[in-house]
């Protein structure tokens, strides 16, 4: 679902832009699976990091938790709190980012976040943040894509075609040693050893979700929304050449999209996905 920031990759995400809306409906079922893995939750206190839309959040106070979703884009903060009016289910949405949450230490039974926390610009401070605010003997759900999946392909091709673009951003030595490097969300090894000086053990299974549509092409045309794309776009748009590298960016990506296709009548491809569980061992 768009273009997925990596080290060194030159354009901003303002996740305020454009709507994630269609891309949260997609990415419903993940939320489903990621509740149903730390429930029961009625009664228990749940943050929803980067809650986007509310999918997650609004899941966990259907089952009776007492929730609190965090997100930096104002945006969707406010369609966050119209799902839940139109719901009927009380949730605290709060504005804040996965390196400063608005939440008191050891105050929350089970921390959650959805393909969220994972853009992290700065995972060691993330995860901080995290195991500052789970209570001792609360649990942290996170989801992840892997690389080398089906979902990868499409974002692989747009994170080249950017940084062919633009290239990759100048540093020195010394800037870059205190550079945060990008965090393997998805590796139980890799987050078992960035967890594991708060006292915490991980463990991490994989998952499916299917996606589906009329063809590659709607599902690029329905993705062209999502803040990612909007961002990439707005970029593109500064150069002179705007119209020559948004055409050459479709037909790479849609080469991508059909590279994954396993239906051959319509459009269909199975994108793996992992949800990490970290508890205080």
């Amino acid at each position: 679902m768009g273009i997925r920031v990596t080290e060194g990759w030159s354009v901003e995400i303002d996740w305020g832009v454009g709507s994630y809306e269609p891309t949260g409906e997609l990415l419903a079922p993940v939320s489903e699976a990621v509740v149903e893995l730390a429930g029961p939750l009625a009664g228990r206190t749940v943050l929803d990091v980067g809650c986007g839309t509310g999918n997650a959040a609004l899941a966990a106070a259907a089952r009776g938790a007492v929730v609190t979703g965090v997100d930096p884009a104002s945006r969707l903060l406010a369609v966050a709190r119209e799902r839940a009016a139109a719901q009927k289910l009380t949730v605290d949405f709060l504005a804040g980012d996965a390196a400063s949450l608005p939440v008191a230490d050891q105050s929350v039974d089970v921390v959650l976040s959805v393909f969220a926390v994972i853009f992290a610009p700065d995972a060691a401070a993330a995860i901080g943040e995290l195991t500052r605010v789970v209570a001792p003997d609360g649990r942290i759900v996170v989801t992840a894509w892997p690389p080398g999946g089906s979902m990868s392909v499409v974002n692989a091709a747009a994170e080249k075609f950017m940084s062919e673009v633009f290239g990759r951003p100048h540093t020195s030595a010394s800037e870059s040693a205190g550079t945060p490097k990008p965090l393997a969300w998805h590796d139980p090894e890799a987050l078992g050893a960035a967890f594991a000086p708060y006292g915490f053990a991980v463990e991490v299974i994989r998952k499916s979700l299917v996606f589906e549509s009329a063809s590659a092409e709607q599902y690029l045309e329905r993705s062209a929304t999502h803040p990612m794309a909007v961002s990439a776009d707005r970029a593109l748009s500064q150069r002179p050449d705007a119209d020559e590298l948004r055409a050459e960016l479709w037909s790479r990506l849609l080469a991508a999209a059909k590279s994954v296709n396993e239906d051959p009548d319509g459009y269909r491809f199975t994108a793996d996905y992992t949800i990490a569980t970290a508890y205080r061992s």
